[in-house]
């Protein structure tokens, strides 16, 4: 299962690089901003809807919600908004220094993983979730919606401070 979401979570990868070059390489990094973080908010209301069994009520297996949502779309919409900041820097970096921007690069994006990985595990503490018996995922909606398409959107109006 896991398999089949990374292979269709890859494919979904090389399109939105086909369709950026296609459609939005001319775009403005703030106007494609926008436009990736509603795609995002989006793909994520996919999750809150398997949580709130939705999918099921209409027929819909797991699986296959599943795959229509965050778990796949969300490395297309990833293409879309690595691609401008990579071409971004790529113009603004001085000759020579490519290399060595593009490590420091990856390095804060690493560093940000992590960092984003360990609040996710203290906001599913601290909102009560529990993974191991007795279960109680009675605030993952809540959770998801705060941390998938709230916080997300707070960072739109953002762009006019921090993107020129």
């Amino acid at each position: 299962y896991n398999t089949y979401t990374w292979v269709v979570g890859a494919i979904t990868g090389w399109l939105g690089i086909v369709l950026f070059q296609a459609t939005m390489s001319g775009w403005t990094f703030r106007n494609l901003f926008w436009v990736t973080t509603l795609f995002q908010v989006v793909a994520s209301a996919f999750d809150l809807l398997i949580i709130g069994r939705v999918n099921k009520a209409l027929g819909i297996s797991d699986k296959v919600f599943y795959m229509l949502g965050d778990a796949v779309i969300g490395p297309a919409i990833g293409m879309f908004s690595a691609m401008p900041a990579l071409v971004l820097t790529s113009k603004l970096v001085p000759k020579g220094l490519e290399s060595t921007v593009y490590a420091l690069l990856a390095g804060f994006q690493n560093f940000g993983g992590v960092v984003s990985s360990q609040i996710g595990i203290f906001a599913t503490q601290a909102v009560g979730i529990k993974t191991t018996a007795p279960c109680d995922f009675t605030n993952l909606s809540a959770l998801v919606l705060v941390a998938h398409c709230l916080l997300p959107l707070l960072a739109v109006p953002l762009t006019f401070i921090l993107i020129p």
